[in-house]
C-alpha cells in the first residue's frame, strides 16, 4: 500500500510538472508576422446588436492587392444598424493600418500608420499611445488613444475548426466627443491564429457617456465574430 501510494504520488507529481512545463512553453510561443497572399479570404459569422435588436450575417475580408509588405483588404458586412457596407483597409505592413475603420464604420487615415499589434505577438505585451487621425470624407484632423495588451495562448473552437490562438485586448478612445457627450470607448478582444493569418474569434463593444450623466453608459456596439472559413 505504501509503495503504491509513493508510486502514485510520483506519477501525479511528474504529470503536474510536465503540465506546468507545457503551459509555460505554450505561453512562451510567439505568433510571427503573416505573409499575406492575394486572394486570402476570411468569412465570419457575426451576431450584432443592442438588447433585443440583434442581427446575424456574414462578414467577408479578402486581400485584394499586395506591394512589398503593404497590402489591401476589402471588407464587406453590415453596420451596427444593419446597413450594408463595403470598404478597403490599407496596411503598410503586417498590422500597420494606413486607412480604414477601427471601431464603428468611420473611415480614418493615419499619417503615421497605426500598429494595431506588434509582430511577433507574444504574451504580456503592452502599449498605449495617442495617434493622429484624419477623418474621411472631409479631412477633419483629430487624435485617438489606442491601448493594446496581449494575454496568453488559448484553444479556440470556431465553425472553421479548432485553433491555437493568442488573445489580444484593445481599448480605444475615439475623437467623436461633442458638447453633449464624451468620446466613444471601444473595447475589443480578439484571438489571433498564425494558422489562418488572422483572427478566429472577436468580441467587440462600444459605448459613450452623456455629459452630466455620471456612470450611465449608452451602448452603440455589441458584436461577436466567429471564423466560418479561411481560403
Amino acid at each position: 500500500m505504501k509503495t503504491s501510494a509513493i508510486v502514485g504520488s510520483a506519477i501525479w507529481l511528474a504529470a503536474t510538472v510536465l503540465a506546468g512545463v507545457a503551459a509555460t512553453a505554450a505561453d512562451a510561443q510567439s505568433a510571427p508576422a503573416p505573409a499575406m497572399k492575394v486572394g486570402d479570404r476570411w468569412v465570419y459569422n457575426v451576431k450584432s446588436g443592442i438588447g433585443m435588436q440583434t442581427i446575424t450575417y456574414q462578414e467577408t475580408r479578402e486581400v485584394t492587392a499586395i506591394s512589398g509588405s503593404a497590402y489591401k483588404v476589402k471588407v464587406t458586412g453590415k453596420t451596427a444598424d444593419g446597413a450594408d457596407f463595403t470598404h478597403v483597409e490599407d496596411y503598410s505592413g503586417p498590422g500597420a493600418l494606413r486607412s480604414g475603420t477601427l471601431c464603428l464604420t468611420e473611415v480614418r487615415r493615419y499619417p503615421t500608420p497605426l500598429q494595431r499589434v506588434a509582430f511577433p505577438i507574444a504574451p504580456s505585451q503592452r502599449s498605449s499611445k495617442w495617434v493622429d487621425v484624419v477623418a474621411d470624407p472631409g479631412g477633419t484632423k483629430g487624435q485617438i488613444n489606442y491601448s493594446v495588451r496581449t494575454r496568453g495562448w488559448e484553444k479556440v473552437t470556431a465553425p472553421a475548426g479548432a485553433f491555437d490562438a493568442i488573445r489580444v485586448d484593445t481599448l480605444m478612445t475615439l475623437d467623436d466627443s461633442t458638447p453633449f457627450r464624451n468620446a466613444t470607448n471601444c473595447n475589443f478582444t480578439y484571438w489571433y491564429s498564425p494558422m489562418v493569418r488572422g483572427t478566429v474569434r472577436e468580441r467587440r463593444s462600444a459605448q459613450y457617456m452623456e455629459i452630466g450623466e455620471m456612470h450611465v453608459m449608452t451602448p452603440v456596439l455589441q458584436a461577436s465574430y466567429e471564423l466560418a472559413s479561411f481560403t
